[in-house]
């Protein structure tokens, strides 16, 4: 099967954009993908069109070939934009192999592990305890286990002055805290108390058997990332995530080390060579690779090996679409080291889901059964290509 064409279309889908590749062949088959790469969506895609040349006339079959190619003839190798793009060409690459062969991506991983796959949902805290409970109490009511929030007061606290029509993600608006707040000024040590109290209100209202999360995106600097760990230990959180800014190795092993909530991360790090150095620092308790940014299903299997090596789980982070979440289920299905994926879980993003793909994956009772059609088991909806109007995503860290 040689590579005849690659195309690419930007479709918003709520509050991101999904980039969406489809490889063509002179067989007749093709292969799509759906990666995300928040505020940098254009220039992804612009990515892709320089890639395009080096495919053309390729064999499609040879992936870890190709991978490996793109990877090193790039020469700026490394990086989340450079690995959303090699991202994008690879799980395409991977639904055109398991459609060619009429079997599931899974099957050609080495069969499955499992026959469904636990995940968890977003919620946004709001602008009290009372209301996170409130919306927590809610998710539970549609069958959810497990369900993960962004750091309350830092995120969600719906200020009057925010636009109701702008997309606004799964965090809610901004929160009580400045946005330009750095993780080294000041914070008032009684906000790590105030935190405390929205999960204290979740836990009361959800009760112990319903998981609860929390994403820190970076915000805290290590002293404050443990007392935020401190704060949070009588809840019994399923995790912590990225409490510390994601650079530095050694600051994240310190707050790993004295937590006794286990810490997450690993969605800003790009192939095996961005996860080592955090591994080998014993810097997380839980390991988070998104398919769609750090280089494939091909460079996922990988991290998952080597996380495997050093007894760490693999919770994929995916606040991502139809197409993603599929990606993320066929590697769940295949490795021993899964732990639980993520997803956005609500009502709007399930019907933004059914725009892209026809019968999108669907979470019943916390669980996602592992697909069984070809390839990635989805079929995207050729409505997709259609010209549809760019739009613009603003946010911040």
């Amino acid at each position: 099967m040689k590579i005849v064409d690659l195309k690419t279309a930007i479709v918003p889908l709520g509050f991101r954009n999904a980039i969406l590749t489809r490889i063509d062949t002179d067989s007749g088959l093709s292969g799509v993908s759906e990666v995300v790469l928040k505020r940098a969506s254009g220039t992804i895609a612009a990515h892709l069109a320089d890639l395009r040349p080096l495919l053309l006339g390729q064999e499609a079959r040879r992936i870890e070939h190709l991978a490996e190619t793109l990877y090193r003839d790039s020469f700026w190798v490394g990086g989340p934009l450079h690995a959303t793009a090699l991202s994008a060409i690879d799980v395409a690459l991977w639904d055109l192999k398991g459609k060619a062969l009429g079997v599931p991506v899974f099957e050609l991983f080495g069969g499955p592990t499992r026959d469904s796959v636990p995940v968890y949902v977003h919620c946004a805290a709001g602008p009290s305890p009372d209301v996170f409970a409130t919306r927590a109490r809610e998710c539970v009511e549609r069958g959810v286990r497990a369900l993960k929030t962004t750091l309350p007061l830092f995120y969600g606290a719906e200020p009057a002055d925010w636009a109701v029509d702008r997309p606004v993600g799964y965090s809610g608006s901004p929160g009580a805290i400045a946005r330009t707040l750095k993780e080294t000024e000041f914070l008032p040590t009684a906000v790590f108390d105030r935190i405390a109290l929205f999960f204290q209100a979740a836990r009361e209202a959800v009760g112990p058997d319903v998981e609860l999360a929390v994403d820190c995106h970076g915000r805290l600097n290590v002293a404050n990332a443990k007392r935020l760990c401190d704060a949070l230990a009588p809840f019994r959180l399923m995790f912590i995530e990225e409490p510390v800014p994601p650079e530095n190795a050694d600051m994240l092993a310190e707050v790993t080390r004295t937590s006794r909530v286990p810490i997450a991360a690993g969605e800003r790090w790009a192939t095996i060579h961005g996860v080592l150095p955090f591994l080998k620092a014993g810097a997380v308790h839980l390991l988070q690779p998104d398919i769609a940014n750090c280089g494939g299903l091909t460079q996922a299997r990988k991290i998952a090996a080597l996380a495997e090596s050093y007894g760490v789980g693999l919770a994929p982070h995916n606040p991502n679409g139809p197409l993603a979440t599929a990606a993320s289920l066929q590697l769940a299905a295949a490795i021993p080291n899964f732990t639980m994926l993520e997803t956005i879980g609500s009502a709007e993003d399930d019907a933004q889901a059914t725009t892209i793909v026809k019968e999108p994956p669907r979470a019943q009772g916390g669980q996602i059964a592992c697909p069984t059609g070809p390839g990635l088991g989805v079929e995207l909806l050729e409505s997709v290509w259609d010209e549809r109007p760019y739009r613009e995503f603003r946010g911040w860290r």
